[in-house]
């Protein structure tokens, strides 16, 4: 893949000027850019420390202004990653023709005209999303296709052989709807998977309207805090996911650059493979051994880490340290200036969802006046964007003088996979993590989607639009950089970094953030008084969370229990508290 040449800031993020210049002659003049550590501070530095030091306060600085740091950059990293949605699908429509900024390049959906066909031949355009609020804030409904199989059909329009239209993804066929060699992605199978999905969803025919859904995707003004942050700082028009399939595999590629040769989240071994997989090192190794802080945040109504269980075989040593806190410590963090060198938030992903997952449903055996009962667990885009906002505004108004603040923390907001949303770019070719193939015969020598990425920085330049080739081994590569760490795997030795998003010499004071405003979340459904998985016992589970419960019963349940996959809220409560009370956390 891409590889760094120059300084920090040398990737399309801003258009060059003499402020640009200045800082690039600093950066050279001290030597600090070769070494990494404008952007991150001492490498190796103690765990529990703050990276990089004060500088004297300016007297002519507004009276309750932060100090900077002593050159552009970031101590602090924290990432919020959300659930299956593409970037069209979130933020396609950003920009239009005469309201980008000045000197930038946006490569979304007002700029070309972009399609499929559908079923029956007619021509179904990507557009905004139309209807009741309370309707669209849950598109697309059913949940899309996710797996390896369903990409593959969304991205060449193949269905190979045709009989895994009708199967489930356990069930089909080699060549697993792979295309023929050489084969370029044409981006126009979204309606024809969409299909696929639906029928095995509802067990009916889908409507032309049911059809146009996938089509569809949010407008600024309906996620008014993403598109804030997208336009106040620097967003990234070319972020793709690692592979071209669900949940468990990017998110694996995420902190250890690889998914172990797997691309779906249970077939072809069922979760007690992600035990089983051989120790690949995270980040947060290589953090550990460095010395470096981390800390992996998830949700108090989860109890359990994702992150946490995913990389089971060498992080489960850590289950019971201070490197796993609830959200309510990442708040109280964040206000004392005590974040680490590097945060991982994990959403909601089982029930009462902030995760930005699609709904996902299930059709019950019971019937009411002849129809088949069809039970849905909400999934609102308004409670993911209130959770961004949550965060963001904890970084904007941390004003420690001596730890972590507004000015030296960097905000990465972004998307572990697109979920089956409609996104018009294809995906470009990857540098596979190790020597031949995996699962369904899958190389990993391709991307998946784009997904969105925002990067929020106080040496971020508002209205940035960063052009440059990025995927999920940018985190990596930008903490190895700045802490002198080894790569993980091929994928990650040589990624692009985030380090094209400091693009001023000068921070920008909080007081010159915006205020992000989400919309108005109308209660949960699954909330309310009581638990919801006592509440709600009949709502589904999404993939991501079968999968957490999956492997918490692969490694602590009966054999009954793990010939049973977890379906419902009701399962999840009781894996939950049985199995997963005090695995986390001091």
């Amino acid at each position: 893949m891409g590889t760094d040449e120059g300084e920090p800031g040398d990737g399309g993020g801003a258009p060059p000027d003499s402020t640009q210049a200045s800082r690039r002659s600093f950066l050279k003049a001290t030597g600090i850019a070769a070494a990494g550590f404008a952007v991150g501070g001492v490498a190796g530095a103690a765990a529990g420390t703050v990276v990089g030091r004060a500088v004297a306060q300016d007297p002519a600085r507004a009276p309750g202004a932060l100090e900077p740091r002593p050159a552009p950059g970031f101590d602090h990293l924290v990432v919020l990653m959300g659930e299956n949605r593409s970037f069209d699908n979130l933020l396609g429509w950003l920009y239009t023709p005469g309201t980008l900024p000045q000197g930038q390049s946006f490569d979304g959906l007002a700029f070309g005209d972009h399609s499929n066909r559908s079923t029956d031949g007619s021509v179904i355009p990507a557009h905004v999303y139309e209807g009741a609020t309370d309707v669209i804030m849950n598109h697309p409904s059913p949940d899309p296709g996710e797996e390896y199989t369903h990409v593959n059909t969304q991205l060449f329009g193949v269905i190979d052989p045709p009989g895994n239209a009708d199967v489930g993804v356990g069930e089909t066929k080699p060549p697993y709807n792979a295309p023929a060699a050489g084969a370029k992605p044409t981006m126009d199978g979204f309606v024809r998977d969409y299909r696929v999905a639906f029928r095995q969803h509802r067990g009916t025919e889908p409507t032309p309207d049911d059809l146009r859904t996938i089509m569809g995707g949010f407008s600024p003004e309906m996620l008014p805090v993403l598109s804030t942050l997208a336009r106040e700082f620097a967003v990234y028009d070319h972020w793709h996911c690692a592979v071209p399939s669900q949940t468990f595999c990017n998110r694996s590629f995420f902190h250890a650059s690889t998914s172990h040769g797997f691309v779906t989240n249970m077939f072809g071994g069922g979760y007690r493979k992600w035990l089983d997989a051989p120790a690949a090192p995270t980040v947060f190794n290589r953090l550990e051994e460095a010395g470096v802080s981390w800390r992996i945040y998830f949700d108090e109504l989860q109890l359990v880490s994702f992150t946490g269980v995913l990389h089971a075989p060498v992080l489960e040593k850590y289950w019971k340290t201070e490197h796993f806190a609830t959200m309510a410590q990442f708040f109280d963090d964040a206000e004392k200036g005590n974040l680490p060198a590097y945060s991982f938030i994990e959403p909601r992903m089982v029930y009462n969802h902030n995760d930005f997952h699609p709904p996902v449903g299930r059709i019950r055996s019971s019937e009411v006046d002849g129809q088949d009962v069809y039970d849905s667990a909400i999934s609102d885009v308004r409670a993911g964007e209130a959770l961004v906002h949550q965060v963001y505004s904890a970084i904007r108004t941390s004003a420690s003088a001596k730890g972590s603040n507004a000015l030296n923390t960097m905000l990465l907001i972004t998307f572990d996979e697109h979920g089956g949303t409609y996104d018009h770019v294809p995906p470009p070719a990857a540098t596979p993590p190790h020597p031949g193939t995996g699962e369904m015969g899958f190389a990993f020598d391709r991307l998946g989607c784009r997904v969105p990425a925002i990067a929020v920085s106080a040496y971020t330049r508002k209205g940035t639009v960063i052009n440059e080739e990025m995927h999920h081994a940018a985190v990596i590569a930008t903490l190895s950089r700045v802490h002198g760490l080894r790569p993980l795997t091929d994928r990650d030795d040589g990624a692009n970094t985030l380090f094209s998003a400091i693009s001023l010499d000068t921070p920008r004071q909080p007081s010159d953030w915006p205020q992000t405003t989400p919309q108005y979340v109308p209660p949960n459904p699954e909330g309310g008084s009581g638990h919801p998985g006592r509440a709600h016992e009949e709502r589904p589970l999404s993939p991501p969370a079968q999968g957490l419960l999956g492997i918490l019963l692969a490694k602590y349940g009966t054999a009954d229990e793990q010939a049973h996959p977890p379906q419902t809220y009701a399962d999840a409560y009781r894996i939950l508290t049985g199995y997963g009370a005090g695995l986390f956390g001091v």
